[in-house]
């Protein structure tokens, strides 16, 4: 397997691998021992799924703009997160 494709292959599971952990958090399926850990998780692993997409984007361009649009998603949603909780809650 070439390195560009794999890295295209991880660029979209990153975000897949959020997006899992924070309807965890949602619906508390399963009990982890870091409690708010996945919604902060979109701020550290994002920007690199982002760079594994522009480094495969001359092999795989259609996975490369999918890593990128789907990284882009799960890198606003903790602000989302903040701003909603302050806009609805008041917290």
């Amino acid at each position: 397997m070439n390195i560009r494709k794999a890295a295209a292959i991880f660029s979209i599971t990153i975000p897949i691998i959020s997006a899992i952990l924070i309807i965890n958090f949602f619906t508390g399926v399963m009990s982890i021992p870091w409690q708010g850990m996945p919604v902060f998780f979109p701020l550290l692993l994002p920007p690199i799924g982002i760079i594994l997409a522009f480094v495969s984007i001359k092999t795989n361009k259609r996975c490369a703009v999918y890593g990128i649009v789907l990284n882009a998603i799960m890198f606003l949603f903790p602000f989302f997160w903040f701003i909603g909780g302050a806009l609805f809650f008041g917290v």
